[in-house]
Order: C-alpha cells, then structure tokens, then sequence
C-alpha cells in the first residue's frame, strides 16, 4: 500500500517541518566497523562490536547470531531502557536472567544491541556515577543545541547507522529488519520507525505519553526528547502516522503513569492507516496489570514480530 498524493503531500510536510526543528544531522563519516570480542554459547554467538556513527565518535554494540542457520536471518535491533547508564547495551542481552535479546536470538533472529549516547561504553570516560552521567547528558544537549543541533536527532542517526552495520552482515535479510524497546526504548521506538524506513517493524512497550498531556500533568521530560519548538509542530500521534503503512505496536499496561494518553495516540494515528487501507498494521495490546515488560508481553510481541518478519 503506497500513499495518496495528497496523504503523501501531508506526510512530506510534517517530515520538512520535523527535520526543520530537529536541526541538522552529525557530519557524515565512513562506518569502520570492527569486532572487538567473540563469545560463543550454546545456542548463538555473540559479537562485541564498534562501528562509527559520526567524525570520531563510536558507538558500540553487542550482536547475536542464532547458530545452524543456513540463510540470512530477520534481525531486531533491541533498546535498552534509561536509568542504569552503566549497563546500556547489556540489559538487552543479559544472560544471567531472561532477556529481550537472548530470547530473539533463540527465535532465530539476529539481534543487535547499542549503547545509545551516554550509555554503556559510550558515558564520559570521567564518569564516577550515575550523578555525573546525567550531568554529562545535559552538557552534551546543551553544546548541540549552541550548534544548532538536537541529541533526538543524533539519537535518530544513531540508530539509522546501527541499520548500515545489519546491512554488512551476511547473517542478515535486509527486508527484513526489526526495532523493539521498552521505556527510553519504546520512546526511540516511535523516532527510529518514523525516521528509518528500513525498519520494517517495530514494538514500543510503555513510557509514550504525549508531549501535551506531560505537560498537563506536570512530569519531568527525559532531556533526549526535549527540542525547542517541537509542540508547535508535532506531537506523538503525528511521529507515529510517519510509520504508515509499516507495521507499529503499542504495548501498554493499564496504570502506567507513564502511557496514560496511550490509547489516544494509538487512534489518533489509527486514521491515517485506515485511510491507507491498512488499520490492521497498526496495533495497541493494553494489558489489565503488570510491573514491567513481563515475559507473557514479551512473547506476544514476539509473536506480533514474527507474523511481520518471519510470515513462513
């Protein structure tokens, strides 16, 4: 399904106003991809890489590769979520306790894990705690922005260059790429889907409240996703028609202070998929409680997946 030319004309020009506010994106740079550390396990091997996302600036990233395959795989890249900037990348593939990465591989995708900036290998190297972290983050947005720059629009990037390295793998079906995150991950669920349109599918489990209702209610804004002027242009529901016609999930549990106008972007968003005939690509699973991504979310998110990206 291909948009309208007047659908068309309306998405092209939220997109110019969007990447008009959004400023500019980093400096091109070659990709120089290396693996680092090779590990393997039972049932997939794991690859510690790094890979250049702008001029002297790297960003690093685990990669699982299901073992005994015998062609390219479909592949997720998994988000990992805020708070821990010491752990970054390596929540998504902890093998100590269930995991979102460990358990796709074992699905038989390929799955990449990135630090997202500020994270992981990628906090300051002066870093003495979370405290100074936060810190740093802030200083980083704060020089970005004296530059006419936005952290979402590197972050953005940033996630398009880990769609470059999936490409040089031979491991990997390029038609077939994935994007799943919970809470900081479900919020660059939504701006990676919009922005990258190799990504085919994508799951976001909770934290997506518009900018309006956080606003209304008060909450503290996470400093990745704030960028001047953007609620003269946009607000959530709008980032997600940009994802139409590709298959969205919204994943959310009732209660979540953080999703509370989550049914509300989901049916706003819903009109521009039925206008393009495919209301059923966009999905919003609303689960009665639950504490976190719990594993019977998991799963039928993986399941939502697999009918996307692995149809035979």
């Amino acid at each position: 399904m291909v948009r309208s030319t007047s659908e068309t004309s309306l998405a092209e020009m939220l997109q110019q106003s969007l990447t008009s506010v959004l400023g500019a994106p980093p400096d091109p740079a070659p990709l120089s991809p290396y693996v680092l550390a090779v590990a393997e396990r039972d049932h997939y091997r794991r690859e510690h890489i790094k890979y250049q996302v702008s001029p002297n600036q790297w960003s690093y990233a685990h990669l699982l590769i299901p073992k005994g395959v015998s062609a390219p795989c479909p592949a997720i890249i998994c988000h990992h979520s805020s708070g821990n900037f010491a752990a970054g990348k390596d929540e998504m593939v902890d093998e100590a306790r269930p995991s979102i990465g460990v358990e796709l591989v074992r699905l038989g995708y390929v799955v990449m894990a990135p630090d997202a900036f500020g994270y992981g290998e990628r906090r300051s190297p002066h870093s003495n705690g979370a405290a100074y972290d936060a810190a740093y983050t802030l200083q980083q947005y704060t020089v970005l922005l004296l530059r006419g720059e936005t952290m979402l629009r590197h972050l953005i990037s940033d996630i398009s260059r880990a769609v470059d390295y999936l490409l040089t793998r031979p491991e990997v079906d390029s038609a077939r790429l994935g994007f799943i995150g919970q809470s900081y991950g479900a919020r660059m669920a939504l701006w990676a889907a919009a922005f990258e349109p190799r990504l085919i599918a994508t799951v976001a489990h909770g934290s997506l409240m518009s900018y309006r209702e956080t606003v209304r209610q008060g909450n503290w804004f996470q400093i990745e996703f704030v960028v001047p002027r953007l609620m003269q242009v946009a607000d959530l529901h709008d980032i997600l028609s940009l994802v139409a016609p590709r298959p969205f999930l919204l994943s959310t549990v009732v209660g979540d202070a953080h999703s509370t106008d989550a049914a509300e972007i989901y049916q706003r968003a819903l009109l521009t998929y039925q206008r393009l005939g495919v209301p059923q690509r966009l999905a919003h699973y609303v689960y009665p409680r639950g504490s976190g991504f719990e594993p019977a979310m998991r799963y039928k998110a993986y399941t939502w997946l697999n009918s996307w990206l692995k149809p035979y």
